[in-house]
This record gives structure tokens, sequence and C-alpha cells, in this order.
């Protein structure tokens, strides 16, 4: 990315803080690279990663908003094994923080002469993944590995107008 000068932005899977590198460590490392739209995100948010970028309209002089691309961490692993074993989810302080942020965005959205689209990106599926009645699309590669925990965060994107979710590798 950096070689052919292409902006790009990061998220975190559950395996990323293994080893040596803190994710906040990896995080700063990885802001201060060049072309990397990367952000740690809010201090007080669970996680490393939590941020939004605006994609504008084509044309190299508007100023709107044509897409608007969220990602949040979905952290590693359960912290209750015994109750809820597998995978973490997205914490209610980072639903939070997406319902008020994308709703603060809304007027300004409005403006865009086209339609204006949110994506979100995470790496652990939601648990909606799971199950014959999924809406999944693209090759499937291996079972959905979703948390046992429900926290909601599908509600969250589907009240903000969410279009898409990309999660995994």
């Amino acid at each position: 990315m950096i070689k052919r000068k292409i902006p790009y932005v990061t998220i975190f899977g559950n395996h990323d803080d293994e080893k040596t590198l803190s994710r906040e460590a990896q995080m700063s490392i990885v802001e201060s690279l060049p072309y990397s739209l990367s952000k740690a995100g809010p201090e007080a948010l669970a996680g490393v990663g939590n941020y939004y970028i605006e994609i504008l309209a084509r044309g190299g002089h508007s100023d709107h908003s044509a897409l608007t691309l969220y990602m949040l961490d979905t952290h590693a692993y359960s912290p209750n094994e015994k109750k809820w074993p597998g995978y973490d989810w997205v914490k209610p302080n980072q639903i939070e923080w997406f319902r008020n942020t994308a709703a603060s965005l809304k007027s300004k959205h409005k403006e865009y002469t086209h339609i204006h689209m949110d994506l979100a990106f995470i790496h652990i599926p939601l648990p909606e993944y799971i199950g014959v009645n999924s809406y999944w699309r693209g090759r499937w590669r291996e079972y959905v590995t979703a948390p046992s925990f429900n926290s909601g965060f599908r509600d969250a994107l589907v009240e903000q107008g969410v279009v898409m979710v990309s999660c995994g590798q």
C-alpha cells in the first residue's frame, strides 16, 4: 500500500495482540505509517481502533461524504469463557459511540446529492452470521466463529442504516 501510495485503514483481529506488542503499541506504529488513515479512536471506548473515515464524493472540489466507513474493535476472546465460550464482541460503550456518531453525521450526509452509504468493518463476525437465515455473501471457507453472546450491535447497524458489514480477514 505504501509503495503504491494507496490510503488504507486497519482493524485488529483476535490474534493480533497474542505475542509481544499490545494493540495500543501496534496502532501507534500503524498510525505513523505513510498513507495510513487508521486511528486508535477514543480512549474511553473498549478496544483500540474504533473510528470512522469519510470518503469524499468524486471530483477534486467536493466536501460531501459519499461513504462513511466505521471500524470497530471486536477484541479477541470472551471475557467470561464459562458463561459465554468463544470469541468476544462489540461492547455497549462502542455501540453507544457508533449510534451517537452515526446519528450526528446524518444531517451532513443528507446534503450529498447522490446516495450516501454507511459501511462497517469488524473482525469477529456477528452472531447473526450463523444459521440458515443469515445474510452473508462470498465464499464459504470455514464455519462462522461468532461470539456466543449477542451484544445487539446488528440492531444498531440496522437502526443507523448501515448497508454492508464486512468481517473476517
